[in-house]
């Protein structure tokens, strides 16, 4: 305001000037007066300059220190910010590392299951085609023995193997997508803060600066620290999580395909042990089958020959019972005076009637025993034919 009014006084005696020269001679106070005005002036002049140029030394320091602090305050963050997308780099590619790993060990576990896969087909085909041969057994034969329950439980335990290991190496083909999408998401976060760490460190080491007026100015970033940090911290929970799942799924396959061990080698033994009862129990049938038709034909043999003696006791008797009948006969033809009932008719007709009787008892014998032969013979083909097919 000092500067102001003195700037408005030197005007005013400036204007005085002129009119009065403009009048014509000035008085010598007058003069006096003018060149006193403008010491002043001028004096008033440099105290504000140097007023000013105090307050712009002040001003300078100021933002000098400004500008320092605010450097130091930007390199700090730079540096900070670089170390923070270093140590989360460094995360990321361990994970990544890891997530490699896994795909490694689960694309192996998958390899081994499909083995155990392919393994599991012959077993069961094998045990099939064991009930399929068995089912053309003869009629007598066609059992539910215990071979046929063994075989059974094999078919039964390698299809319930095999959806298992179905199961597993489903899951491992979802698993093995996601390790690929983790490992897709992790490998362009690491390539991104790659990007990131070198714009950061090109900053950071920048010296001098350029022009505004060729470079394109770029919005500001809406991401906050946290949102940046809490993205990569999700992606590797998300990564550990896949990698614990797989670490799950690769130790259940190896529990299955140990108890796919188990359960094929038990029902294998369990049918191998029931194959050999069966086959022992059969042999043992046959042998029994063999010495009871050796018993029949033997019995055979002596009913034959049991028959073959009442037959011939038959026969002996029908010449007797022909004799006897003639005597009876030419006894009848005596005169009537003579014709008496004495003891030679009697004993006569008594001899006629028990050869009768024992021939018939003898032609009733000897149908029994013909029938006996042949209830023999028909069992002893029965027993052939078991025989047969034991």
């Amino acid at each position: 305001m000092e500067g102001l009014n003195v700037s408005q006084h030197s005007a005013r005696s400036s204007t005085s000037i002129i009119q009065d020269g403009t009048a014509g001679t000035k008085m010598p106070h007058q003069w006096e007066r003018s060149t006193r005005t403008l010491v002043d002036s001028a004096r008033s002049a440099q105290r504000l300059s140097t007023n000013q140029r105090q307050l712009a030394f002040g001003v300078q320091k100021g933002t000098d220190a400004v500008m320092v602090q605010d450097n130091q305050t930007s390199t700090r963050a730079l540096s900070g910010m670089i170390k923070a997308c270093e140590d989360l780099k460094s995360r990321v590619e361990q994970q990544l590392e890891s997530v490699v790993r896994e795909a490694v060990l689960l694309e192996e576990e998958a390899a081994r299951a499909e083995v155990v896969n392919a393994k599991l087909r012959e077993p069961l085909s094998v045990a099939e085609e064991c009930l399929s041969i068995r089912r053309r057994r003869p009629a007598r034969e066609l059992t539910r023995d215990s071979v046929e329950r063994a075989l059974n439980e094999q078919v039964a335990a390698s299809k319930h193997s095999l959806r298992m290991v179905n199961g597993v190496l489903d899951a491992a083909s979802k698993e093995l997508a996601r390790l690929r999408q983790c490992r897709e998401r992790l490998e362009e976060d690491v390539e991104q803060k790659n990007v990131a760490l070198d714009v950061d460190r090109e900053a950071l080491q920048m010296e001098n600066g350029w022009s505004e007026a060729g470079t394109q100015r770029h919005p500001a970033s809406i991401a906050l620290p946290h949102m940046w940090r809490q993205r990569t911290e999700h992606l590797i929970e998300e990564s550990e999580r896949v990698r614990a799942t797989c670490e799950r799924l690769r130790a259940k396959s190896r529990a299955i395909q140990e108890e796919i061990d188990t359960l094929e080698r038990e029902t294998r033994e369990n049918t191998t042990r029931a194959l050999g009862r069966k086959i022992e129990e059969a042999e043992r049938l046959k042998g029994e089958c063999q010495a009871a038709i050796a018993t029949v034909e033997g019995e055979i043999a002596t009913m034959d020959s049991a028959r073959g003696s009442v037959e011939q006791s038959l026969s002996d008797k029908l010449g007797p019972l022909s004799l006897a009948r003639s005597r009876l006969s030419v006894r009848n033809s005596k005169p009537g005076a003579e014709a008496i009932r004495d003891s030679a008719e009697r004993s006569l007709e008594k001899e006629v009637a028990d050869l009768e009787q024992s021939i018939r008892k003898l032609q009733l014998e000897t149908a029994r025993q013909t029938s006996d032969i042949k209830r023999l013979e028909a069992s002893k083909a029965q027993l052939d034919s078991d025989m047969l097919d034991k």
